[in-house]
């Protein structure tokens, strides 16, 4: 038996991606990344290949290629692929579409209880799901991972969680509640884009400067606004940026490595991102957003990075078929360019609004899209013609 299974062709041709990648590093030596904190950069100033003038830091070739070489994707779920997919239902949304009264409000504790309760028994991953508006704003981030710590064995943890502490205090405080709770505690560094790494994220960096602590790093190029307006430039930027993030913090971990192993990881995939200059807004959901969806797919191939199609955003404000046909169609693209994973399921109007009913939605999307692409089996046998030779010799109807 054989499967019979479909794929997009064509795309970037290897040549392509070795370019893509030259450019890249020619603006991480050229460019260089804003490094805004003194400490930070007097950490990684005694390591051969990097350059400090003022706040910009640049990093060499061979040293770039030491911490890509360097990332670790081993604690990605073993039991996730073409055959299991599954969503990323989340993060940090303000608002929601309620279930009952099908108006939109505030987010509450009790809304996060129980979506977080819901993905759970789903078996869904991802950050925390909404923010609780009803207590005060400092709690708000120490009990988005409170709950799911308490009620989740999968979601807010490990390396499908984009970790949103904003403070080294909070970051602290979050670190011993993973530690009691025997959860996976990481950090992220979320560049600015271009080429900024902000203050108060390097604080939190600098906060756990003597601890072995997996990181991630993530940035947002937005086309036409802080990146180029064609969309091959801006991934050109996008793994610029990555790449020296991940040297920057590549060097920071080499100083512990003898307290514990660190796994560093680009969190949220190589992305650049569509933006309508006219109504000066993200189009997610767009052909364009569609497109971009593919370059990653073969850019994360190429990278060694596993790959999270963000398909499931959309621009509809509403459970409805414009919601519906922007993240199947999306989706559709995704699982034939290779994808399994699947964020941002429940999401409406970008990020605005979480609905669970656009969640168990999202999810359907998800298990048809990746039925197609599992197709049938071939019999080379064709073992059931003698049993259609024996049915139409029955006499009579059938």
């Amino acid at each position: 038996m054989r499967p019979i299974r479909y794929k997009l062709e064509g795309g970037f041709s290897k040549q392509d991606m070795d370019k893509m990648w030259e450019g890249a590093l020619r603006l991480i030596r050229k460019v260089g990344l804003k490094v805004p904190h003194e400490s930070i950069r007097r950490l990684i100033a005694e390591f051969n290949g990097v350059e400090i003038q003022d706040d910009i830091v640049t990093f060499n070739a061979e040293l770039v290629e030491k911490a890509r070489a360097a990332q670790d994707y081993s604690d990605w779920p073993s039991d996730l692929g073409p055959e299991n997919p599954n969503v990323i239902a989340g993060a940090y949304i303000k608002n929601v579409l309620d279930p009952e009264t099908n108006k939109i409000r505030p987010a509450l504790m009790k809304d996060l209880v129980d979506y977080t309760k819901l993905c759970d028994a789903c078996g869904f991953y991802g950050p925390p799901i909404v923010k609780p508006n009803d207590v005060p704003i400092e709690m708000q981030r120490i009990l988005m991972y409170k709950i799911p710590y308490e009620y989740s064995r999968v979601h807010a943890h490990g390396i499908l969680d984009v970790a949103g502490w904003l403070n080294p205090k909070d970051a602290r405080y979050g670190k011993e509640m993973c530690d009691a709770a025997g959860k996976d505690f990481r950090l992220d560094l979320w560049l600015v884009s271009p080429f900024v790494a902000p203050r108060e994220g390097l604080d939190i960096l600098y906060e756990f400067r003597d601890e072995p602590v997996d990181m991630n790093v993530s940035t947002m190029p937005v086309t036409g606004t802080t990146s180029p307006i064609n969309m091959i430039d801006s991934y050109v930027q996008s793994i610029a940026e990555l790449f020296s993030a991940m040297t920057l913090v590549y060097l920071i971990n080499e100083r512990k490595l003898k307290k514990g192993k660190i796994r560093c990881v680009v969190a949220d995939n190589i992305r650049a991102y569509p933006f309508d200059m006219r109504y000066a807004a993200f189009v997610y959901g767009s052909a364009e957003d569609c497109i971009g969806t593919i370059y990653q797919a073969q850019l994360n191939r190429y990278f060694g990075i596993p790959l999270v199609a963000k398909s499931l955003l959309s621009t509809g404000k509403r459970v409805d078929a414009h919601a519906a046909g922007e993240k199947a169609a999306h989706t559709m693209a995704a699982v034939l360019a290779g994808a399994y994973v699947f964020s941002n399921a429940g999401l409406l109007c970008v990020d605005e609004i979480y609905s669970i009913q656009q969640l168990l939605i999202d999810w359907e999307i998800v298990q048809f899209c990746s039925r197609v692409m599992r197709g049938y089996n071939f019999d080379e046998k064709l073992s059931a013609l003698r049993e259609i030779e024996e049915l139409v010799r029955i006499p009579g109807p059938i």
